[in-house]
């Protein structure tokens, strides 16, 4: 009885050191959207109407810590123009274990409304209204804009409401927990060196779980440099 249970440990151990290994060793990889995502995201994630079209969209895997400590593999999706540069982030907050709670495709949320990760998924693409402006289309209908561990770095958008629902106790930024992002910090500095700019400073509401990418129809910033406000000029921005 007692090899039978040893040998049944050795196993389990063997077998979650081989999930870590696969984990931690894969690459991550980005390209044009399989034909089975295409399908998981109709009707959903993407509609008619989205202002981009799916060809013009990847889909990521990418690597990331989770809460659990260990590494995962997730799922993003964005728009194509920034794919490499999204991957190359993703690889640094993986370096720093940057911790993420949860990585699936917005889609998924369809199908399974109860999940207790939902309120905390990091996601990009998801084609929807503005939070902050409901009369326009929120920059992740285009690709552009990522949500880090949306409940531990909630939003204040229209009409004072705040996003995600439950989450009004992490407005308190002075808090610690796992996956919140503050100025100066590891994830700040990796976006903003990237050019994602923050959502902490919009001069409507905040939003520290969004990063958006700078475009604009002739550029890509790839790069941001940061410098605290020192000049008084807040009001011409």
């Amino acid at each position: 009885m007692k090899v039978i249970l040893v040998s049944l440990v050795f196993i389990c151990a063997v077998f979650s050191f081989g999930h870590l290994c696969a984990a931690n060793t894969q690459e991550d990889e980005y390209g044009p959207l399989p034909e089975s995502i295409r399908k998981k995201i109709t009707g959903k994630s993407w509609k008619e109407g989205c202002p981009v079209s799916m060809d013009q969209l990847s889909y990521l895997k990418v690597k990331y810590w989770g809460f659990d400590n260990k590494p995962h593999i997730g799922e993003l999706i964005v728009n194509k123009a920034i794919a490499e540069d999204t991957v190359k982030v993703f690889k640094e907050l993986f370096e720093v274990k940057y911790p993420i709670q949860s990585m699936k495709l917005p889609s998924y949320y369809v199908d399974h409304p109860d999940d207790p990760t939902r309120k905390n998924n990091t996601s990009a693409f998801y084609f929807r209204k503005d939070t902050q402006s409901p009369n326009k289309n929120s920059i992740h209908s285009y690709g552009i804009a990522i949500d880090l561990n949306p409940f531990y770095n909630p939003a204040i958008v229209a009409h004072g409401k705040v996003e995600p629902e439950g989450a009004e106790k992490y407005l308190n930024r002075k808090l610690k927990h796992k996956g919140m992002i503050h100025e100066g910090d590891d994830v700040f500095m990796i976006m903003t060196k990237h050019g994602w700019a923050w959502g902490q400073y919009f001069k409507q509401g905040v939003d520290p779980m969004h990063f958006e990418k700078i475009v604009n129809r002739q550029y890509i910033i790839k790069s941001l440099e940061y410098y605290p406000n020192k000049w008084a000029i807040d009001e011409a921005l």
